[in-house]
């Protein structure tokens, strides 16, 4: 049985008592939690418990701080019935007891018999606001879950593959504004005996790794105050977002420790381990199937160095991660994908040239193998960006089984050709159906012209008529960049023009290509001049092209 806790305020320490008595033979549901002298007092005894008092009965005029006083002030912080109890009978008390929000106002000296009527009628209107507050937090919850469900589903279908993008609509207003990593977990070969394992073997495992990975990731988030969704992608991998704190570094880290629980536990409690691939933090949630092409090309990693590992951006420009001499790829390797991207074919097979070149003078031959494979998958990596799919005509694993059975060096430039070739048709073939539409080249010309304003990819997309997750795939293909790095790219440019004129301030600046923040504006132009925008316009001065001079 639920209490009420009452509290009772009155300057007469007969009073008090009297008041005391009468509420405890009201019932056995009523507590008096305090009995006190002035408003003041009890005023700092609320502040003291956290409002946690269900009634307050109190005089009306008391030294300090009177009954009215102190019910309004305290009614502004906590939720609470009153009572009021005085011996004046004047209308204007209780008109003003009333206003505060008051249940009833009795009269000294009290009548017992009608004191006791009127807590009969405040436990009954307690009672019913408990129970409607009970239902009330039932169906919030119940709501909270069928949301989560909601966004889990939006979240499967744009994980999926061969979605229908148009059909998604505005389904990132579900969620909460902020940054996104998207993480990958993908199970490695299976163990011999798996192959005995019955269908309900295979449900019970798969039921087990679920639970873990939910479990793993709400810990996480209710340590980290973000949120996480959890889903099952194919046969044997899994999906889970999370929504990122700002800082960038301790980002980073809660992945790490993250990925590591998650890989520990599927060891410790199944007999499979995981590889986990996390995409780059995205600020709008429309580039998830962006993010998940990353996942998927990092995973493949794997392939090169074994499984049960965590594999992260950096890896395609580093290779495998490692930074020996031996084991780093060649900065050609770059380009290779750069051109493959692009669609370029002959640059593409130029710098694969000087690639082999490259890797032909490690003093090692066991690191060319390597190599080789790690720039096979940046060509995937770069294949699935720009065209949605491989490209290639078998899987990355018969590739690798070719290049494990080749007898000399001329045999993996062969074959390495062979697979630049059919991403690069993979990529045109794409890029040419897009280019039967237009709405992209209106979108670019509409971002130019509004480059102070709000750039969303909502609105961007708005703007042509289309779905905000359908258009970002056809820029993508068609313009081999997100629509978000076009926008920052448009931006700095306009930046550096607007920075030959002396007179211009940073904080104005800024401003005029969009960024409200100046200290993010430099953080941003540094990432993509290689300078702030001082240094910059020091550079300008330099070599006397500031306007004026």
């Amino acid at each position: 049985m639920q209490r009420i806790r009452t509290l009772i305020v009155d300057d007469e320490p007969r009073i008090r008592r009297g008041i005391e008595r009468l509420v405890l033979s009201s019932g056995e549901r009523f507590e008096v939690v305090a009995v006190l002298s002035d408003g003041r007092e009890a005023l700092d005894f609320l502040h003291q418990c956290g409002g946690a008092v269900d009634l307050v009965i109190s005089d009306v005029k008391m030294p300090e701080m009177d009954g009215l006083s102190f019910v309004k002030e305290a009614r502004a912080r906590y939720s609470f019935y009153s009572l009021f109890i005085s011996g004046y009978d004047d209308f204007e008390y209780l008109r003003a007891a009333l206003r505060e929000g008051a249940i009833d106002y009795v009269l000294k000296p009290v009548d017992r018999e009608q004191f006791r009527l009127r807590m009969a009628e405040i436990e009954e209107r307690i009672a019913g606001d408990r129970s409607r507050q009970l239902k009330l937090g039932e169906l919030e919850q119940q709501a909270g879950r069928l949301k989560r469900t909601r966004q889990t589903q939006a979240l499967s279908y744009t994980t999926s593959p061969g979605v229908d993008l148009t059909r998604l609509g505005y389904w990132v207003e579900e969620f909460p504004k902020g940054r996104y990593q998207l993480m990958y977990i993908s199970l490695d070969a299976l163990p011999v005996k798996s192959r005995s394992y019955t269908v309900k073997d295979w449900e019970a495992y798969f039921y087990a790794l679920e639970n873990i990975l939910e479990e793993l990731v709400y810990a996480h988030t209710e340590k980290s105050g973000g949120s996480g969704w959890c889903w099952r992608g194919g046969q044997s991998d899994f999906w889970t977002l999370l929504h990122m704190p700002e800082d960038e570094a301790a980002e980073d880290r809660a992945m790490t420790e993250l990925a590591d629980r998650i890989r520990s536990a599927f060891r410790i409690y199944t007999p499979f381990s995981a590889s986990i691939a996390c995409s780059e933090a995205i600020e709008d949630l429309y580039l998830l199937p962006e993010a998940k092409r990353q996942c998927l090309s990092l995973v493949q990693y794997r392939l090169v160095v074994g499984g049960n590992r965590l594999f992260r951006p950096e890896q395609d420009t580093l290779g495998t991660g490692q930074q020996g001499a031996e084991t780093a790829l060649p900065p050609s390797a770059g380009k290779v994908r750069l051109a493959v991207e692009q669609g370029r074919l002959e640059e593409a097979l130029l710098q694969t040239k000087q690639f082999f070149e490259q890797v032909e003078k490690r003093e090692s031959p066991a690191a060319i193998l390597p190599a080789v494979q790690n720039l096979l998958i940046l060509v995937h990596s770069a294949s699935l960006t720009g065209s949605g799919h491989s490209g290639f005509a078998v899987t990355l694993e018969e590739t690798f089984e070719k290049l494990q059975r080749a007898a000399h060096l001329h045999e993996l430039k062969q074959e390495v050709q062979k697979r630049i070739a059919e991403a690069v048709r993979g990529i045109e073939e794409t890029r040419a159906d897009s280019r039967q539409s237009t709405p992209v080249d209106q979108a670019k010309a509409w971002i130019r012209e509004h480059l102070a304003g709000e750039l969303t990819i909502k609105r961007i997309a708005d703007r042509v008529h289309m779905n905000p997750t359908y258009f970002c795939e056809c820029f993508k293909v068609q313009c081999g960049e997100t629509v978000l790095d076009y926008v920052t790219r448009m931006r700095m440019e306009a930046a550096k023009e607007l920075l030959q004129d002396p007179g211009l301030k940073l904080q104005e600046l800024s401003v005029q290509v969009g960024y409200q923040d100046v200290k993010y504006f430099s953080r941003l132009f540094k990432q993509w001049s290689g300078v702030t925008p001082s240094q910059y316009r020091e550079q300008l001065a330099a070599a006397g092209r500031l306007q004026g001079k």
